[in-house]
């Protein structure tokens, strides 16, 4: 069978060479002279005295710490934010809190037109704020501040659930400032959910 193989194939099958001959060791491996092994008994006198090194941190240990100093830190954050944090002074924010309601969830390609359309059937509405990050994204949630209370009301009731660009949004008065005592959910605070 291996006949009908072209030869670059039949190199393969070759066998190798025979392996050179060396001299038989001058005795057997079990009449060899061994080291002489002893017990560590004779040392423990010596490790009595010696200094207590520390122990290495398991991985899971170090997790642990690595969790708790974290929890730590989150928590000093939230500590330091809450001190500084006082939603009154906030110069971007809507004139009357009491005529405002958060639209959240929308989409981010959403823009102040389809807002306006959509919520101008409550009432007319003095002003949108669309909120923005750092650079300038959407980031997904807007404040609409009606010129009545009661459109902001019948908004509130009406329109908690309806979709916009495809997205089901959620709908809330304005607890900032107007709920004494309340946070937002970036300082463990909010309604939960």
């Amino acid at each position: 069978m291996t006949s009908r193989l072209p030869p670059d194939l039949l190199r393969l099958f070759t066998p190798r060479p025979p392996l050179k001959y060396a001299q038989p060791a001058d005795r057997e491996p079990n009449d060899k002279p061994k080291p002489k092994i002893s017990g560590i008994a004779q040392y423990l006198a010596d490790l009595k005295g010696a200094p207590k090194g520390e122990l290495a941190e398991t991985p899971q240990q170090r997790k642990q710490r690595q969790k708790k100093e974290h929890a730590i830190q989150a928590h000093d954050a939230i500590i330091r934010g809450v001190s500084t944090w006082d939603p009154s002074l906030n110069l971007q924010a809507t004139e009357d809190p009491y005529k405002t309601i958060i639209v959240a969830r929308l989409n981010y390609d959403t823009t102040e037109k389809d807002i306006q359309s959509e919520f101008d059937a409550f009432g007319p509405i003095a002003s949108i704020k669309m909120v923005n990050d750092m650079d300038g994204n959407f980031r997904g949630y807007a404040f609409i501040e009606f010129e009545h209370e009661a459109d902001m009301r019948e908004a509130y009731r009406s329109a908690d659930g309806m979709r916009i660009l495809g997205r089901r949004v959620v709908v809330d008065v304005e607890r900032g400032r107007t709920v004494k005592g309340w946070l937002p959910r970036r300082f463990a605070g909010g309604l939960g959910g």
